[in-house]
């Protein structure tokens, strides 16, 4: 085999080698698109709250306001790191937080959810419809219902006695 013959064999050999070998897979961020309830069942804190801290691991620190689902016992939340799927918070702004219970620690990422307060009012309003005693969402009805019942005692009540009225 020639000089020439055996480059172009080298030169298929390199190709045919490279074409099979698997590259390197890079895994980008990816959300689903779920809605609020979805959010809700899946996550084991719902809350909304401050941030008072943070640290350089990606810790931070919340004063919970409202806590529609869960327990944040120490406002302790991992975030992670904003390149990695984490989600970035600003000391002194109020959020909306989605978390979950990775290895005994509550933590979000940039799919969660979280919103500035700001911008969360649809979900704040979603939440308290998710979160309320069925019988408060029924609150109305049930004093129409009581209501038409006293009125109808009351006019049958009325007419006893107007039926019962002596003839001068």
């Amino acid at each position: 085999m020639n000089k020439k013959n055996l480059a172009v064999v080298l030169i298929i050999c390199i190709i045919v080698s490279l074409s099979v070998q698997r590259p390197n897979t890079a895994y980008a961020c990816s959300c689903g698109n779920l809605g609020i309830e979805e959010r809700f069942e899946l996550s084991s804190v719902v809350f909304t709250g401050t941030l008072i801290s943070k640290d350089k691991d990606g810790g931070n620190i919340f004063s919970a306001d409202k806590v529609w689902k869960g327990n944040l016992t120490d406002g302790y939340v991992y975030s992670g790191f904003y390149g990695m799927c984490g989600t970035e918070f600003e000391v002194g702004k109020n959020y909306l937080v989605y978390t979950e219970n990775l290895k005994g620690k509550e933590s979000t990422s940039l799919c969660s959810g979280n919103k500035l307060i700001t911008e969360a009012s649809k979900d704040i309003h979603a939440l308290n419809q998710l979160t309320e005693p069925a019988w408060k969402n029924k609150s109305l009805l049930i004093i129409t219902f009581v209501f038409s019942i006293a009125i109808l005692i009351i006019w049958r009540v009325k007419l006893r006695f107007k039926n019962k009225r002596p003839l001068r």
